[in-house]
């Protein structure tokens, strides 16, 4: 789910993804990360019986079409700040062995994404891979360049085309298609409309829904998105065998400016055909499956499909961890099951994604589209015959297995989803996080519980003695589990904390998901060190976002900043009239509960104000001050300033620190 504009007073907010960390939380004694444990050594070593490591296909689809390597070159922000550095990942070595500290598994997979550099796919398509965590794929029109998707920052977006132009024809942008919501494929869209004739004007095609999804989703909860997403993604880690090593899907998320243009056509009809710079695309609307908006598409010249992030190198994510609403497995099954029925009959040379590296010939990608078809059907059948059968999730995601088939294929292994928390998001979607046994209907917050548990396991000297012993026998989930106890008891227990960074260190060190390891180990290196400052990216919601929010979801994200025990037996009424937009809006505090309307009036309003919409924006979010703007003829107060000013008072300003390890 990012930026480096900040608007005073609100959150940063990631989409899809993204980088603040943090917390007031008492420093833990430093301990650098240690090597991999022997039963961590052991239990990575039985990954290499597991599976086909024998098998080089993907390799080989890896490098298929490479024109020219990456400018390895730090990028930088006009401040002087990498924002995009692909040395970091020269510690992955195509040919190396996994580090013990590194599940063989996801290692693999990180070598197979190092695989970076410009690309032909079939004469006419490119693509520009590892340059960002989402892959940019140029299509040559009649007269210019057909953009699908930007990745998601100004500068690594520009890198990209950059590189292009060094090896193909420069020719002008003449239109960009986005396919799906998720602002890795989007947050780039103004260092790619820099290439065309006139970037104001640049034909910009989306799936249905996307205006409303691509703000959305990073508005209303986006401080805490921003800050999981930082778990998510390691943006806190450093890049190495003990660190950071993959995204699953791609390499880091860049730490550069988030952009947004409004699109100037939707696709709104389940096919639709559309010429693009004398190109013909057949859209097929994927809506609700692994991103509210999406679509996939046929592109007749060039015989090649594209399913946006609907299939792809590994099993996604029906509940993404950083933090958003859990997806229809079923629309995503069903997603799968029209791309194959329509496209199947034609003449398809390449599947493009997302993300990661094509697929060629025909066979092999309805192959890979029926596989992950039935991969997320599996999971959605069976943890829900599961549940009817009286098992709860937790009990389902240790029971439940992948057939052997389905396990064994690379493209379905855990790398970015995973089995386990995937079917507790199935369990979640369909019967809520309540698993009807009435001890969880209203369990003790974590602080308190923790206080207890270690009371009744007779203090923290004995649960820690216990932890020891445990550690050693390499129960590490155990000793996770146990010493979150203590440590939201008593985060001033050095001795604990350091205990649990372990654990949580070996458990990273033998996680084949990319997500599952970043976390770990994020976790590990806050408990010992403490929230580090704000790293990467700012978030979504700069400046250049809010340019471009409707007013309706503008509101709805001031009504969530209101402190309801401040506003308690407060009523408060406002006027505001967009001279932009010449549109009337009435904003109603009552209850507690801020509620507006559009093209209202109130009789009696507290205060009214007449603006255009930028300086409200401004002045709500506290960047600009109410009187200054009155003084600079930019708004117009009637009625009671000062009952404005004190509305403004009871919103919270959203610290991006909070705390997630510790109290």
């Amino acid at each position: 789910m990012l930026g480096k504009s900040f608007v005073k007073g609100i959150v940063s907010v990631p989409i899809v993804l993204v980088l603040l960390a943090g917390s007031s939380v008492i420093k833990a004694a430093s301990d650098q990360p240690l090597p991999a444990t022997h039963s961590t050594i052991l239990a990575n070593k039985g990954v290499y019986k597991q599976l086909d490591f024998a098998d080089k296909e993907d390799f080989k689809n890896a490098h298929k079409g490479f024109i020219a390597p990456l400018n390895k070159n730090p990028i930088k922000n006009s401040k002087g700040n990498v924002v995009w550095d692909s040395n970091q990942y020269s510690f992955i070595k195509e040919n190396q062995p996994a580090s013990s500290t590194v599940n063989p598994s996801l290692w693999r997979q990180a070598q197979l994404q190092n695989i970076s550099g410009l690309f032909k796919v079939v004469d006419g398509v490119y693509q520009v891979r590892g340059q960002d965590l989402s892959v940019l794929t140029i299509v040559e029109g009649k007269t210019g360049l057909i953009v699908l998707d930007a990745l998601s920052t100004i500068k690594t977006a520009k890198a990209a085309m950059e590189l292009y132009f060094e090896h193909r024809p420069k020719k002008t942008v003449s239109a960009i298609v986005i396919s799906h919501s998720h602002v890795d494929h989007f947050g780039g869209i103004k260092g790619i409309a820099q290439y065309a004739e006139n970037p104001a004007k640049v034909p910009i095609i989306v799936p249905a829904k996307f205006n409303e999804e691509a703000l959305s989703e990073n508005v209303l909860l986006g401080n805490i998105m921003s800050r999981r997403a930082g778990y998510m993604f390691g943006n806190l880690l450093p890049a190495g065998e003990k660190g950071f090593v993959t995204s699953g899907i791609g390499p880091g998320l860049s730490n550069g400016t988030f952009s947004y243009l409004p699109p100037t056509m939707e696709v709104k009809k389940d096919i639709q055909t559309v010429e693009i710079d004398g190109i013909t695309f057949e859209f097929l609307l994927t809506l609700d499956s692994e991103a509210p908006s999406e679509m996939h598409y046929y592109i007749h010249d060039y015989k090649t499909l594209v399913t946006a992030e609907n299939t792809g190198h590994t099993l996604h994510n029906i509940y993404t961890l950083r933090g958003a609403k859990t997806r229809d497995a079923l629309k995503w099954v069903e997603a799968l099951d029209k791309t194959v029925d329509l496209y199947g009959s034609k003449d398809i040379e390449a599947m493009v994604t997302a993300h990661s590296w094509p697929v060629w010939n025909k066979e092999r990608i309805l192959e890979q589209l029926k596989s992950q078809r039935d991969l997320y059907k599996y999971i959605h059948d069976q943890t829900i015959r599961l549940a009817n059968l009286g098992f709860t999730p937790d009990e389902i995601a240790e029971k439940l297995k992948l057939p052997e088939k389905l396990d064994k294929s690379w493209a379905n292994r855990g790398y970015y989803g995973t089995l386990k928390h995937n079917v507790k998001a199935v369990y979640n979607y369909y019967l809520g996080y309540f698993n009807g046994n009435p001890s969880d209907l209203d369990p003790l917050p974590q602080e308190e519980s923790g206080e207890k548990y270690v009371q009744y396991m007779g203090g923290e000297k004995k649960v820690l003695k216990q932890a020891k012993l445990d550690y050693k026998k390499g129960e590490y989930r155990w000793v996770a589990q146990v010493l979150k106890h203590v440590v939201m008891a008593n985060p001033n227990n050095i001795e604990a904390k350091n205990l649990l960074a372990k654990a949580y260190e070996q458990l990273g060190y033998m996680a084949e998901s990319s997500v599952w390891r970043n976390f770990y180990l994020t976790g590990a290196e806050e408990l010992r060190n403490g929230v580090a400052d704000s790293k990467g990216t700012g978030g979504m919601m700069n400046l250049d976002t809010l340019l471009n929010m409707p007013v309706d979801d503008f509101l709805k994200f001031l009504s969530i900043k209101l402190n309801g025990t401040k506003a308690e037996n407060k009523n408060m009424v406002f006027n505001i009239t967009f001279t932009d937009s010449q549109v009337n809006y009435v904003m109603n505090l009552e209850n507690s509960v801020l509620n507006f309307k559009k093209g209202k009036v109130a009789s009696k309003p507290d205060t009214t104000l007449v603006l255009d919409r930028v300086t409200f924006y401004m002045i709500a979010l506290g960047r600009e001050n109410l009187s200054e703007m009155e003084k600079a003829e930019k708004v117009s107060v009637s009625g009671s300033k000062e009952r404005f000013e004190n509305f403004l008072s009871l919103l919270d300003q959203f610290h991006p620190k909070v705390n997630i390890v510790t109290p």
